[in-house]
């Protein structure tokens, strides 16, 4: 029988658990997305995780702030 991992996310530095693991990966976004308002304006696919230390980890690239000059 396969080990199911753990999901983490990654944004920026920090790491937050799954909110969900037993749910699809879009459900658990979408759950995050109400503390973190940056996961409404980002895609995750299940093939975007990357196996470290025995998680599943799904980075989510935070852009640069924007400055005006």
């Amino acid at each position: 029988m396969a080990k199911k991992l753990k999901r983490v996310f990654k944004v920026g530095a920090a790491k937050l658990n799954d909110p969900c693991p037993g749910k699809p990966l879009n459900e658990a976004v979408r759950i995050l997305s109400k503390n973190y308002p940056a996961f409404r304006s980002y895609r995750l696919y299940e093939e975007d995780g990357v196996v470290e230390n025995g998680n599943i980890v799904y980075t989510m690239r935070v852009p640069p702030a924007k400055t005006n000059g």
